[in-house]
């Protein structure tokens, strides 16, 4: 476990009382452009109160996308046709009907928020899954749904008659993971604001990789590739953000892990 969720101990609640904790899971899909020329064709989101963990207030619609093509890799992916897009609202009526929420978490959060710009606390269930489920062989949404293995049965009827990369479709999926992640990692903070605070950290820096996807080490756990590997790639000129993150962190570890070996005292001379 990283150093943004060691196990704290918890501070006595005399009243017996947990304040919720709700958040707005939110999906989107698109024309699958790159960010100023795309358009939001779906927005689908539920609620999750991260206390009680129960799920509700589906919210879904599609979007005029103006005269922004579908692309057809989207079109293939999300499969909604024009034909279905005639009379939705525009960008502006349809994005008002999900603000208001204090805390919003998606998927891939970046992709979402700088789409949508919702004002208000994000939390990118990716970047926490890394955390929680650090032995998870892909942290993809359908990937973690199979191997953390995610229980989809009290959102089972509304996932009835839709199919992945449909916006409600994940964002009910995306609340049972953000449900699953907070009772992993919750147990080991102060209190629900406690976690609330390390889980918006992480959403906001870069994601810490499990294994590089590139390279001569691409696959192997991060933990394993030697020192001087990591020490190369931080300083190599573009490399992705992820990568350099996740280098520096191990690195940093290995460095205090050294430091905590020469500090050890010597063992008493008989």
């Amino acid at each position: 476990m990283t150093s943004l969720f060691p196990a704290v101990a918890p501070k006595p609640d005399l009243f017996q009382h947990q304040p919720n904790l709700l958040v707005r899971v939110i999906d989107v899909e698109t024309a699958g452009h790159k960010l100023e020329d795309d358009a939001v064709i779906e927005i689908g989101s539920v609620d999750v109160d991260l206390v009680s963990g129960q799920i509700g207030d589906p919210r879904e619609t599609l979007v005029d996308r103006g005269s922004i093509a579908i692309s057809p890799g989207a079109r293939r992916v999300h499969r909604i046709s024009d034909e279905a897009l005639v009379g939705a609202p525009d960008f502006d009526t349809a994005r008002a009907g999900f603000a208001g929420a204090p805390i919003y978490a998606a998927q891939r959060a970046s992709f979402d928020r700088s789409r949508l710009r919702l004002p208000g606390r994000w939390l990118c269930t990716y970047k926490l899954a890394l955390r929680a489920f650090p032995g998870v062989r892909a942290h993809g949404l359908q990937s973690l749904v199979k191997y953390v293995p995610l229980d989809l049965a009290d959102v089972r009827d509304r996932l009835e008659g839709s199919h992945p990369h449909r916006a409600l479709y994940d964002a009910l999926c995306t609340a049972v993971l953000l449900r699953r992640i907070a009772q992993e990692l919750m147990p080991r903070c102060v209190d629900a604001a406690d976690f609330l605070a390390r889980a918006e950290k992480v959403s906001a820096e870069p994601a810490l990789l499990v294994r590089f996807r590139f390279g001569r080490y691409k696959g192997a756990t991060i933990a394993d590739v030697p020192s001087d590997y990591l020490d190369w790639l931080i300083r190599e000129p573009g490399m992705d953000a992820d990568a350099v993150f996740t280098a520096r962190h191990h690195l940093a570890l290995r460095e205090r892990a050294a430091l905590a070996a020469t500090a050890r005292p010597l063992p008493a001379q008989v």
